[in-house]
């Protein structure tokens, strides 16, 4: 390296630091509220807790896992969704034959077997009172599973079928989350 390499490079060295030094002491002779801010708290609290909400929502969803079987539940429990599947088809007045595809297709996403497709349908001609249907719900679980099988059975469309459901979750005091909840996973495929 020849004699003035070095001192090139020696010069560029002493400006390098010259130049750190002063922007360092330029950003420390700057008062705290002229900086710039890293971020707005406000912003991080309300997105925060936007997604913590977000997230405890999705956590029930994937941790509880709720599906119906009619093949899995006690006779007890199927009658009691048979008929409040009766009762949300007969919501809106008499049921037309949208209402007994409906009531079919919830049937089948259910995993009925043919004696209980029987059973509704001469349920569906001669419905019981929702009264009968309710009596014997007794905690949250058989009420979310009755909620869910009248949402399947239901036309949402319709300003009193909505009305119905809202009746429904009142009655079986369901917590307006746990309703959602289930109006997102249970949705008619007819």
């Amino acid at each position: 390296m020849s004699a003035g390499e070095a001192r090139r490079q020696a010069d560029d060295s002493v400006t390098d630091r010259e130049a750190y030094v002063c922007v360092t002491n330029t950003a420390e002779a700057r008062p705290a509220a002229a900086r710039p801010p890293e971020h707005d708290e406000s912003i991080v609290q309300v997105l925060a807790s936007k997604i913590l909400s977000d997230w405890l929502r999705n956590r029930q969803q994937l941790l509880v896992p709720f599906t119906l079987d009619l093949q899995k539940l006690e006779p007890s429990e199927v009658d009691m969704l048979l008929h409040a599947m009766i009762a949300a088809a007969h919501a809106g007045g008499d049921p037309g034959e949208k209402s007994r595809e409906r009531l079919d297709s919830a049937l089948e996403r259910l995993n009925a077997d043919d004696r209980q497709r029987q059973e509704s349908l001469r349920a569906l001609r001669e419905p019981a009172a929702l009264r009968r249907a309710l009596a014997n719900v007794r905690d949250v679980r058989v009420a979310a599973m009755v909620y869910a099988a009248a949402l399947l059975a239901i036309d949402r469309r319709r300003l009193v079928n909505r009305h119905f459901m809202r009746y429904l979750a009142t009655r079986l005091d369901l917590s307006p989350q746990l309703a959602r909840s289930l109006e997102q996973r249970f949705r008619p495929s007819v």
